[in-house]
C-alpha cells in the first residue's frame, strides 16, 4: 500500500512515511503492549527505528513495579530533552505503568514531552499520534475501560515464531508491596474461544510455533466465564502446528488442583513454572498479604512434581521487606533449600507509592537489604550449580532463537523447554530451528551443548 501512496491521508491531515523509536521497561506484558502499539502505528505509516536521534516518534513504555527500570527511565527520558531541543518536529511520548499514575504530573515537568498515555488505552494510540501533529499541545490520557468484557486480537510485527498471547489483565490480589492493581485494573479475561481462534490465526498465517499465554495474575484466567487456564491450556493442546506453551505469571494461591494435573498431561506445556513465593517467612508472607503459607507453597510444589517429574520451578524473592528480622531473613534461605528453585529474580524491597507497604514504619536500611540480596543470590547459586550439573550429558529440546558472541566465540543461543538457555557452537545456519540438544557443560547460569538432531527446519 505505502509504495503506491507513500502518503497516508487521516481526516485532514497527512501521514508521510515516518519513523518510531521505542524503549520498553519491565515485564512481558510491557513488550506485548509495545507489539501492539507498533501494529497499530503501521497503519499511520510509521516504521519502527532502531536510531533514536533520526526518529521522528519517541516512545517509552514503562513499568512501576521495579525500582532500577524506574530509574533507567526518569534517566534516559531526562536525556531526550536536548534531543528535542535539537529537533523541535520530534514528539515524545511516555505510556505504560508510569503513564498510568503519573501522566499529569510528567506532562508538568518534562516540557519536551508531548503526550502520555495509560495501560488501558494503548490501541487508541494512533488517537494520540494524530492529536499530537494536528496541533494539540502537551496532553494525558489515563481514563480505564469499565466494561466488563475483554476482547483483543494478538498483534505482532517481530517477524519470529515465539508470540507473547495476553490472555487476561488486571489484579485481584493488593498484595501490599505491589502497584500493579493501580496500573492495569481488576481482572478481566478474554472468552477461551477467542483465546484458541487467536492462537490458531497466530500459528496458521505468522508461522508462530511457540507461545507465552500473558497476565498479571494468569492463573485467575476465566474465572468469570466458568472457564480456566487449565481448560485453555487443553484446548490450545489440539491447536496443530503449535509446538510450546509457555505462561506467566502465577500466584500461588490460584493453582489449582486441575491446573496441577495439566501440567502431567499436556502435550504441549513447557516442562517449567514460575511461581513467585517472595518469602520463606510466615509472618513476611502475612505483611506482604500473600494470602498462602510457606507449607501451602511447599505443598503445591511436591503435587506439581509429582504431576511432572520434569518440571523445574523458578519464583521471585524479595530481600528486605519492611521490618524484616535476620530469622524471617533465615527463613527464605531455609525455603530454597527446600524448594530447590532452578532460578529465582531477586530485589531489595523498595516501596511504591500508594501501597500499603510505602506507609509502614520501617527500621531497616539500604544496607541491610543489599547485605540480605547478596545472601539469598549466593545462596541460589549455589543450589543451581549443584543442580543444573546434572542436566550433563542429557537432551533436550530447543527453539535455536540467535546467534551470539561468547568470549570472542560465535554460538547460537536457545532455550529449552524448561526454560534453561543453552549456547550451541555449531557453522550451520540454525535460526529457529527445533532441534535436541545435548547439554556437554552446565553452570548456574547457562549451559553448553550440542546438536543431536535437528527437528524442525528454521522458517527463514
Amino acid at each position: 500500500m505505502n509504495e503506491k501512496n507513500p502518503v497516508i491521508t487521516l481526516g485532514d491531515l497527512e501521514f508521510p512515511e515516518r519513523t518510531v523509536w521505542m524503549k520498553t521497561y519491565g515485564c512481558q506484558m510491557n513488550y506485548h503492549d509495545s507489539e501492539r502499539i507498533f501494529s497499530e502505528l503501521e497503519k499511520l505509516n510509521f516504521k519502527q527505528s532502531d536510531d533514536q536521534a533520526s526518529a521522528d516518534l519517541l516512545i517509552f513504555n514503562t513499568c512501576a513495579v521495579r525500582d532500577l527500570a524506574n530509574q533507567k527511565f526518569y534517566s534516559h527520558l531526562g536525556e531526550t530533552k536536548r534531543i528535542k531541543e535539537a529537533n523541535k518536529e520530534k514528539k515524545i511520548a511516555v505510556c505504560g505503568c508510569i503513564a498510568q499514575t503519573d501522566g499529569k504530573e510528567l506532562i508538568k515537568k518534562y516540557p519536551q514531552l508531548d503526550f502520555a498515555f495509560g495501560t488501558d488505552v494503548i490501541d487508541s494510540i494512533n488517537d494520540f499520534v494524530y492529536r499530537t501533529y494536528a496541533g494539540d499541545e502537551k496532553f494525558h490520557v489515563n481514563t480505564w475501560d469499565k466494561g466488563s468484557d475483554y476482547s483483543i486480537e494478538t498483534k505482532i510485527t517481530h517477524g519470529t515464531p515465539q508470540a507473547f498471547v495476553n490472555i487476561i489483565k488486571g489484579c485481584d490480589k493488593f498484595c501490599s508491596y505491589c502497584i500493579v492493581p493501580f496500573t492495569r485494573g481488576r481482572e478481566k479475561s478474554r472468552r477461551l474461544k477467542e483465546v484458541v481462534d487467536d492462537v490458531r490465526k497466530l500459528v496458521e498465517f505468522s508461522g508462530i510455533e511457540e507461545i507465552t499465554l500473558l497476565g498479571q495474575n494468569v492463573n485467575s484466567y476465566g474465572k468469570d466465564n466458568k472457564e480456566s487456564l487449565a481448560m485453555l491450556i487443553q484446548a490450545l493442546d489440539e491447536v496443530n502446528g503449535l509446538e510450546l506453551i509457555r505462561y506467566t505469571t502465577s500466584h500461588p494461591y490460584d493453582v489449582s488442583d486441575e491446573l496441577i494435573a495439566v501440567h502431567g498431561s499436556s502435550k504441549k506445556l513447557s516442562n517449567h513454572l514460575h511461581l513467585p513465593v517472595q518469602s520463606g517467612s510466615n509472618t513476611v508472607l502475612q505483611r506482604m498479604l500473600r494470602e498462602y503459607t510457606v507449607e501451602h507453597y511447599l505443598g503445591l510444589l511436591e503435587k506439581l512434581r509429582a504431576s511432572n517429574p520434569n518440571i523445574v520451578i523458578s519464583s521471585d524473592i524479595i530481600a528486605g521487606f519492611p521490618n524484616e528480622t535476620e530469622k524471617e531473613h533465615r527463613a527464605t534461605l531455609a525455603l530454597l533449600d527446600q524448594a530447590q528453585f532452578d532460578f529465582i529474580y531477586s530485589y531489595a524491597f523498595s516501596a511504591r507509592n500508594g501501597t500499603k507497604a510505602s506507609r509502614m514504619k520501617d527500621i531497616l536500611d539500604k544496607d541491610i537489604r543489599g547485605r540480605r540480596l547478596r545472601e539469598i543470590q549466593k545462596y541460589q547459586l549455589d543450589i543451581q550449580k549443584e543442580n543444573r550439573s546434572k542436566m550433563v550429558g542429557e537432551t533436550y529440546r530447543v527453539l535455536i532463537e540467535r546467534k551470539g558472541s561468547m568470549k570472542g566465540i560465535e554460538k547460537w543461543k536457545g532455550r529449552t523447554n524448561c526454560s534453561r538457555i543453552v549456547h550451541i557452537e555449531d557453522d550451520r545456519d540454525l535460526k529457529w530451528a527445533w532441534a535436541d540438544v545435548e547439554i556437554t557443560e552446565a553452570t548456574a547460569l547457562s549451559c553448553q551443548g550440542k546438536i543431536v538432531k535437528i527437528i524442525k527446519s528454521k522458517l527463514h
